[in-house]
């Protein structure tokens, strides 16, 4: 492990939940954040964790591994960003309860994400956009819905917040469709940290535990409509017409199901792979634990990310941290994030069809050896450390001036 030149004090960065425990990628990609700051930013940064009751019984204390000290439990964090308290820190300019709570516990500046603590928060705030999915596929939320997350991402845009993307291609986004976002913006590609050995070694007894042969896709992608699972079915059901599906591995997926804005999702697309007789060739094997998640990205022979839309896919790194062969739609995102990667049409099943046919007929995937990996891994984990521990110093530099006026 790598560590970053130490400050000579510590900053204190505060932290809640993102998506509010419902949001798979979100709770990983706090979870990597998190476990960056205790390794490679120890010393450097401090982080304080604040959940509402409800949250940390969810979360049964998943995430204290990666904390030096306990969660602070306060319900001032069961509702903000959201309903009245939104109004107030719109009204007031700054959700003064959540201001009095991190202010409380020694805060220096607070990481904010799809909520909003208002324009005069008395506190310097990263505020990180995960991507911009919705001027991408407008389709798929309702205008409300679009109209919210475009007024919240203007909103913090226009204060003097530091805003974190998490690529070249969000900054490239950011900038065309908000131009107020120039000179604020910093990318910090995040990076997870695992040891590839252990999860490569599981080959055996993750194909025993879910009943897999030897020579399996994976698909570990939350069931939301904008993943694109429907593509690798329509894929698979042309094989099947061509009677070439005898040569294909199964695919198999893990994953949440619930998609709140397609709450038909899931039943829709299984009812579909049933319907076309493909149930032993698409198999969901449940939401598993977040071990065995790595154990199969470990054991595949390839990974399949047939999404439409990505911010930096978690799924991706993790692949590339357990030296997967991958699979990925041509969208401009999976290019920058693994440009090794075999790529086919987001839309066209017949290109997908073909790359799982080639990878099928050939040989067994080898990966690389693991010391390789790790060591590939650690660089990533320190640029990514220095990144974050950059924007969290600019945060504070930025918000000195309005911080001290609020004060």
């Amino acid at each position: 492990m790598t560590r970053v030149q130490s400050a000579l004090r510590p900053i204190t960065a505060g932290f809640t939940l993102i998506g509010r425990g419902n949001w798979t990628g979100g709770e990983t990609y706090l979870r990597n954040m998190l476990g960056t700051i205790k390794g490679e930013l120890s010393g450097n940064v401090a982080p304080k964790l604040f959940l509402s009751q409800a949250q940390a019984e969810k979360l049964k204390g998943s995430l204290d591994p990666f904390l030096v000290c306990p969660p602070v439990i306060n319900e001032v964090f069961a509702d903000s960003g959201r309903g009245t308290r939104l109004a107030r820190a719109l009204a007031l300019g700054s959700d003064r309860d959540a201001e009095r709570v991190f202010k409380a516990n020694g805060v220096d500046v607070v990481f904010e994400s799809a909520t909003f603590y208002g324009h005069r928060f008395g506190l310097p705030v990263v505020s990180w956009i995960p991507d911009f999915q919705h001027r991408h596929l407008p389709h798929l939320f309702t205008k409300p819905q679009w109209w919210r997350r475009d007024a919240g991402f203007r909103a913090q845009i226009a204060t003097n917040r530091t805003i974190m993307l998490s690529s070249d291609n969000a900054r490239e986004d950011c900038e065309r469709f908000y131009p107020a976002s120039r000179g604020k913006i910093k990318v910090v590609k995040f990076a997870i940290d695992f040891d590839p050995a252990r999860h490569v070694a599981r080959h055996a007894e993750i194909t025993a535990t879910y009943a897999l042969p030897d020579r399996f896709f994976y698909l570990p992608n939350q069931f939301w409509k904008h993943k694109n699972h429907g593509l690798v079915v329509d894929a698979l059901s042309i094989l099947k017409s061509e009677g070439k599906l005898d040569a294909m591995p199964p695919v198999v997926l893990t994953g949440r199901t619930d998609d709140p804005r397609n709450p038909k999702y899931f039943d829709d697309l299984m009812q579909s792979v049933q319907s076309r007789g493909l149930a032993t060739d698409f198999r969901y094997l449940g939401l598993i634990p977040y071990d065995d998640v790595f154990g199969l990205a470990g054991s595949c022979d390839a990974m399949i990310n047939p999404s439409l839309f990505e911010g930096w896919s978690t799924t991706v790194e993790e692949a590339k941290g357990l030296g997967c062969r991958m699979l990925l739609s041509d969208i401009a995102i999976h290019r920058e994030q693994a440009p090794d990667a075999s790529f086919f049409s987001a839309s066209d099943p017949n290109t997908l069809a073909q790359v799982l046919l080639s990878v099928a007929t050939g040989r067994a995937f080898v990966r690389e050896n693991t010391d390789k990996l790790l060591a590939l891994q650690h660089l990533r984990r320190s640029t990514y450390a220095s990144s974050l521990l950059e924007t969290f110093s600019a945060a504070i530099r930025r918000g000195a001036p309005l911080c001290a006026n609020a004060a």
